[in-house]
Protein backbone atom coordinates (compact mmCIF):
# COMPACT_ATOMS: atom_id res chain seq x y z
CA UNK A 1 0.00 0.00 0.00
CA UNK A 2 0.92 3.44 -0.82
CA UNK A 3 1.04 6.20 1.51
CA UNK A 4 1.17 9.68 0.70
CA UNK A 5 1.52 12.83 3.11
CA UNK A 6 0.50 15.96 2.83
CA UNK A 7 -0.76 18.97 4.94
CA UNK A 8 -4.36 19.94 5.55
CA UNK A 9 -4.84 23.73 4.36
CA UNK A 10 -6.76 24.47 7.30
CA UNK A 11 -5.15 23.54 10.30
CA UNK A 12 -1.79 22.64 8.47
CA UNK A 13 -1.09 19.26 10.29
CA UNK A 14 0.51 16.48 8.40
CA UNK A 15 -2.16 14.08 6.83
CA UNK A 16 -1.23 10.45 5.61
CA UNK A 17 -3.78 9.16 2.81
CA UNK A 18 -3.48 6.25 0.07
CA UNK A 19 -3.63 6.56 -3.63
CA UNK A 20 -6.98 5.57 -3.82
CA UNK A 21 -8.21 8.83 -2.24
CA UNK A 22 -6.38 11.24 -5.04
CA UNK A 23 -8.65 13.94 -6.86
CA UNK A 24 -11.20 12.94 -4.48
CA UNK A 25 -12.54 14.58 -0.68
CA UNK A 26 -10.53 13.42 2.55
CA UNK A 27 -10.97 14.23 5.73
CA UNK A 28 -8.29 15.74 8.05
CA UNK A 29 -8.04 13.57 10.86
CA UNK A 30 -7.20 16.62 13.47
CA UNK A 31 -9.47 19.70 12.46
CA UNK A 32 -12.31 17.41 10.64
CA UNK A 33 -12.75 19.56 7.66
CA UNK A 34 -12.90 17.68 3.68
CA UNK A 35 -10.34 18.79 1.39
CA UNK A 36 -9.29 16.98 -2.00
CA UNK A 37 -5.69 15.97 -2.29
CA UNK A 38 -4.11 16.02 -5.95
CA UNK A 39 -2.15 13.76 -7.88
CA UNK A 40 0.98 14.83 -8.22
CA UNK A 41 2.06 16.57 -11.92
CA UNK A 42 5.82 15.81 -13.34
CA UNK A 43 7.86 18.44 -15.26
CA UNK A 44 9.10 17.30 -18.85
CA UNK A 45 12.87 17.38 -18.63
CA UNK A 46 13.53 16.58 -22.76
CA UNK A 47 12.32 15.16 -25.81
CA UNK A 48 14.31 12.69 -27.88
CA UNK A 49 13.85 10.46 -30.94
CA UNK A 50 14.77 6.89 -30.31
CA UNK A 51 14.92 3.88 -32.02
CA UNK A 52 11.97 1.20 -30.32
CA UNK A 53 13.79 -1.45 -30.02
CA UNK A 54 16.63 0.99 -28.23
CA UNK A 55 14.24 2.27 -25.16
CA UNK A 56 14.87 1.68 -21.96
CA UNK A 57 12.22 -0.79 -20.46
CA UNK A 58 13.14 -0.34 -17.22
CA UNK A 59 12.42 3.74 -17.45
CA UNK A 60 9.68 3.40 -19.21
CA UNK A 61 6.31 4.35 -18.01
CA UNK A 62 2.68 2.56 -18.18
CA UNK A 63 -0.16 3.17 -17.57
CA UNK A 64 -1.79 2.04 -14.59
CA UNK A 65 -3.25 -1.50 -14.40
CA UNK A 66 -7.02 -2.57 -13.53
CA UNK A 67 -6.68 -3.52 -9.96
CA UNK A 68 -8.76 -6.56 -8.95
CA UNK A 69 -10.19 -5.43 -6.12
CA UNK A 70 -12.58 -9.06 -5.40
CA UNK A 71 -14.01 -11.76 -7.19
CA UNK A 72 -16.55 -14.11 -5.76
CA UNK A 73 -18.72 -17.00 -6.57
CA UNK A 74 -22.30 -17.90 -5.24
CA UNK A 75 -22.09 -20.13 -2.42
CA UNK A 76 -22.92 -23.50 -2.31
CA UNK A 77 -24.10 -24.82 0.86
CA UNK A 78 -25.68 -21.50 2.32
CA UNK A 79 -27.67 -21.41 -0.94
CA UNK A 80 -29.09 -24.11 -0.21
CA UNK A 81 -29.19 -24.83 3.67
CA UNK A 82 -31.93 -27.21 4.25
CA UNK A 83 -31.12 -29.29 1.05
CA UNK A 84 -27.83 -29.32 2.40
CA UNK A 85 -28.70 -31.02 5.81
CA UNK A 86 -30.51 -33.89 4.56
CA UNK A 87 -28.22 -34.30 1.96
CA UNK A 88 -25.37 -34.44 4.97
CA UNK A 89 -27.58 -36.52 7.31
CA UNK A 90 -28.17 -39.35 4.00
CA UNK A 91 -24.80 -39.15 3.51
CA UNK A 92 -24.17 -40.13 7.47
CA UNK A 93 -26.44 -42.63 7.16
CA UNK A 94 -25.21 -44.32 3.80
CA UNK A 95 -21.72 -44.22 5.09
CA UNK A 96 -22.39 -45.81 8.53
CA UNK A 97 -24.44 -48.47 6.39
CA UNK A 98 -21.88 -49.04 3.92
CA UNK A 99 -19.20 -49.40 7.11
CA UNK A 100 -21.58 -51.98 8.78
CA UNK A 101 -21.82 -54.28 6.13
CA UNK A 102 -18.65 -54.44 4.95
CA UNK A 103 -18.04 -55.19 8.43
CA UNK A 104 -20.48 -57.42 8.85
CA UNK A 105 -22.22 -55.59 11.88
CA UNK A 106 -25.97 -56.88 12.79
CA UNK A 107 -28.77 -53.86 13.10
CA UNK A 108 -31.82 -55.07 14.58
CA UNK A 109 -31.00 -58.46 14.59
CA UNK A 110 -30.21 -59.14 10.73
CA UNK A 111 -26.10 -59.52 9.43
CA UNK A 112 -26.15 -56.22 6.68
CA UNK A 113 -23.41 -58.36 5.20
CA UNK A 114 -25.46 -61.49 5.06
CA UNK A 115 -27.88 -59.88 2.85
CA UNK A 116 -28.13 -60.75 -0.68
CA UNK A 117 -24.83 -60.79 -2.56
CA UNK A 118 -24.48 -58.80 -5.81
CA UNK A 119 -21.07 -60.10 -7.12
CA UNK A 120 -18.36 -59.61 -4.63
CA UNK A 121 -20.41 -57.40 -2.28
CA UNK A 122 -23.84 -57.79 -0.58
CA UNK A 123 -26.86 -55.80 -1.36
CA UNK A 124 -26.87 -53.32 1.07
CA UNK A 125 -22.91 -52.32 0.47
CA UNK A 126 -23.96 -51.79 -3.17
CA UNK A 127 -27.41 -49.51 -1.93
CA UNK A 128 -25.25 -47.60 0.22
CA UNK A 129 -22.26 -46.97 -2.19
CA UNK A 130 -24.90 -45.89 -4.57
CA UNK A 131 -26.71 -43.55 -2.09
CA UNK A 132 -23.04 -42.06 -1.50
CA UNK A 133 -22.51 -41.57 -5.56
CA UNK A 134 -25.58 -39.71 -5.76
CA UNK A 135 -24.80 -37.18 -2.91
CA UNK A 136 -21.04 -36.58 -4.59
CA UNK A 137 -22.83 -35.98 -7.74
CA UNK A 138 -25.67 -33.15 -6.09
CA UNK A 139 -23.32 -31.76 -4.19
CA UNK A 140 -20.66 -31.45 -7.28
CA UNK A 141 -23.18 -30.19 -9.70
CA UNK A 142 -23.96 -27.28 -7.30
CA UNK A 143 -19.84 -26.84 -7.13
CA UNK A 144 -19.84 -26.76 -10.95
CA UNK A 145 -22.36 -24.20 -11.10
CA UNK A 146 -20.94 -22.29 -8.31
CA UNK A 147 -17.60 -22.45 -10.26
CA UNK A 148 -18.45 -21.34 -13.96
CA UNK A 149 -20.55 -17.79 -12.01
CA UNK A 150 -18.12 -15.48 -11.13
CA UNK A 151 -18.78 -11.62 -9.94
CA UNK A 152 -15.75 -9.31 -10.10
CA UNK A 153 -15.18 -6.33 -8.68
CA UNK A 154 -11.96 -4.18 -10.05
CA UNK A 155 -11.47 -0.51 -9.47
CA UNK A 156 -13.37 0.68 -12.76
CA UNK A 157 -15.54 -1.63 -13.62
CA UNK A 158 -18.03 -4.98 -12.55
CA UNK A 159 -17.72 -7.89 -14.41
CA UNK A 160 -20.11 -10.81 -13.96
CA UNK A 161 -19.70 -14.50 -16.39
CA UNK A 162 -22.27 -17.10 -16.10
CA UNK A 163 -22.11 -20.68 -18.23
CA UNK A 164 -19.58 -23.65 -18.52
CA UNK A 165 -20.35 -24.06 -22.04
CA UNK A 166 -22.28 -20.83 -23.56
CA UNK A 167 -20.54 -18.14 -21.63
CA UNK A 168 -22.44 -14.92 -20.63
CA UNK A 169 -20.76 -12.03 -19.82
CA UNK A 170 -22.00 -8.69 -18.69
CA UNK A 171 -20.36 -5.54 -17.54
CA UNK A 172 -20.91 -1.82 -16.11
CA UNK A 173 -18.31 0.86 -15.61
CA UNK A 174 -18.28 2.07 -12.10
CA UNK A 175 -18.86 5.43 -13.05
CA UNK A 176 -21.56 4.50 -14.93
CA UNK A 177 -24.23 3.03 -12.32
CA UNK A 178 -27.43 4.63 -11.68
CA UNK A 179 -28.62 2.07 -9.27
CA UNK A 180 -27.38 -0.60 -7.18
CA UNK A 181 -30.51 -2.89 -6.25
CA UNK A 182 -29.97 -6.00 -2.94
CA UNK A 183 -32.22 -8.78 -2.33
CA UNK A 184 -32.13 -10.75 0.63
CA UNK A 185 -34.72 -12.81 2.45
CA UNK A 186 -34.67 -12.98 6.62
CA UNK A 187 -33.16 -16.29 6.21
CA UNK A 188 -30.70 -14.83 3.63
CA UNK A 189 -29.80 -12.26 5.89
CA UNK A 190 -28.86 -14.42 8.81
CA UNK A 191 -26.57 -16.16 6.19
CA UNK A 192 -25.04 -13.60 4.92
CA UNK A 193 -25.65 -13.69 1.55
CA UNK A 194 -28.37 -11.91 -1.12
CA UNK A 195 -28.52 -11.06 -4.67
CA UNK A 196 -26.96 -7.90 -6.76
CA UNK A 197 -28.53 -5.53 -9.36
CA UNK A 198 -26.61 -3.20 -11.39
CA UNK A 199 -28.24 -1.22 -14.22
CA UNK A 200 -26.35 1.96 -15.80
CA UNK A 201 -27.83 5.61 -16.60
CA UNK A 202 -28.15 4.54 -20.22
CA UNK A 203 -30.56 1.39 -19.69
CA UNK A 204 -33.75 1.10 -17.84
CA UNK A 205 -33.31 -2.65 -17.12
CA UNK A 206 -30.42 -4.54 -14.71
CA UNK A 207 -27.80 -5.06 -16.64
CA UNK A 208 -26.06 -7.36 -14.35
CA UNK A 209 -28.16 -9.57 -11.73
CA UNK A 210 -26.23 -11.98 -9.64
CA UNK A 211 -27.78 -14.45 -7.22
CA UNK A 212 -26.75 -16.26 -3.63
CA UNK A 213 -23.57 -13.99 -3.40
CA UNK A 214 -21.79 -13.98 -0.16
CA UNK A 215 -20.93 -10.52 1.57
CA UNK A 216 -23.43 -8.70 -0.90
CA UNK A 217 -23.53 -5.54 1.21
CA UNK A 218 -19.45 -5.23 1.21
CA UNK A 219 -19.64 -6.05 -2.37
CA UNK A 220 -21.88 -2.85 -3.12
CA UNK A 221 -20.00 -0.70 -0.61
CA UNK A 222 -17.12 -1.66 -2.81
CA UNK A 223 -18.83 -0.67 -6.31
CA UNK A 224 -19.62 2.68 -4.32
CA UNK A 225 -16.32 3.74 -3.06
CA UNK A 226 -14.97 3.60 -6.63
CA UNK A 227 -16.97 5.31 -8.25
CA UNK A 228 -15.65 9.15 -8.74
Amino acid sequence: MQVITTKCPYCHHEVDSTTDHLDGPVVCPSCHKPFEMEMPTAVVTSVREVDQNSADENRMATEPQELTLARVHPVVFRAHPFSSLLLACVALIALAGLVMSIAGMTVAGVALGETRMLGPASLATWLCATVLLVVAGIVGYWKVLSQCTTLTVTDDRTIYQAGLIARETSEVQHDDVRNIQLDQTFAQRLLNIGGIGISSSGQDDLEIVATQLPHPKRIIDLIRENQE
